[in-house]
């Protein structure tokens, strides 16, 4: 089975363009580690030129951390497709940098371990969320010269009982396999101004980049703390229109059973920085879990 992608052109550029897009990305990539205390990350998923140096941060720490055999990635589903909560089975995703195979071997222990996930791979056929992580994953096996693989999983439901029950499924499988792996959760955070149908606070254009960040640094304090619930509290008392809780919540579940003791903020920003717009503002964050 393969995926073939959707969004190369868009999202992130096709061709030679996109090497040299990571290139500059990670101009300031260190050597390779060994030590492997990263247990998951948080990464954007918008268009390369609003959030791709943000996402790079969190996949140069990994890198940096040393590259696990398989990265389990999370994603909303955008598009309503296939299955509530979709564990693509097995076979290769394609981008322009070439093929990335499926574990196809533990995608199939989580879904077994899981009582909400399915194996399925109609989720995943037009998503976007996943599929803009897999070239920085390509560009660091391709640097490290190890073959890394993926298990890309689609959210359409994100609670606090998706995060529980996908966190410790993930967990008992990489045990059970005796799998190294690194969780990632896919998000961006709050999606704010009228092309969102999201304007709940009236909020001056010249504050609104600072707001979005108190905003956002609400619901990211709480990440830091490895805080599930009050993570899901603070996105219920502000309606924050963040779109990758029940990843970035699976991430905090498996970390913590991982043994991770601490998270840091690597990289925050907000399309603001680039699109100079108010109509459409959304905030970029990327973190990783340490045990």
């Amino acid at each position: 089975m393969v995926r073939y992608p959707v969004v190369s052109g868009s999202f992130y550029p096709a061709g030679g363009e996109l090497t040299l897009m990571l290139e500059k990305f990670f101009k300031d990539l260190g050597e390779e580690g060994s030590e492997r205390n990263i247990t998951a990350g948080v990464a954007p998923h918008a268009g390369y030129v609003f959030s791709g140096y943000t996402a790079s941060r969190t996949y140069k720490a990994i890198f940096e951390d040393g590259l696990p055999e398989t990265f389990v990635i999370l994603g909303p589903n955008h598009t309503g497709l296939g299955s509530p909560i979709a564990v693509y089975p097995s076979g290769e995703w394609l981008t322009p940098l070439g093929g990335v195979e499926v574990d196809g071997e533990l995608a199939k222990a989580i879904a077994r371990l899981s009582e909400l996930a399915d194996l399925d791979d109609l989720a995943h056929k037009y998503e976007h969320s996943i599929e803009v992580q897999v070239p920085f994953i390509q560009y660091l096996a391709e640097k490290s010269g190890k073959e890394v693989k993926i298990v890309p999983i689609t959210l359409g439901i994100q609670d606090e009982e998706v995060s529980q029950d996908l966190g410790r499924a993930i967990f008992k499988a990489s045990e059970e396999l005796g799998r190294d792996i690194v969780v990632i959760a896919s998000t961006d955070f709050m999606h704010y101004g009228p092309a969102y149908g999201y304007v709940p606070f009236r909020v001056r254009a010249d504050e609104l980049p600072h707001r979005i960040k108190e905003w956002d640094f609400r619901v990211i304090r709480a990440i830091l703390n490895l805080d599930l619930r009050e993570m899901f509290r603070e996105l219920r008392e502000m309606n924050h229109t963040m779109c990758g809780p029940g990843g970035v919540g699976t991430a905090i579940v498996y970390s913590r059973l991982a043994g991770a003791v601490e998270a840091e903020l690597l990289h925050y920003t907000t399309s603001f920085e680039v699109s100079r717009s108010t109509d459409a503002v959304v905030g970029y964050a990327s973190v990783v879990f340490r045990s």
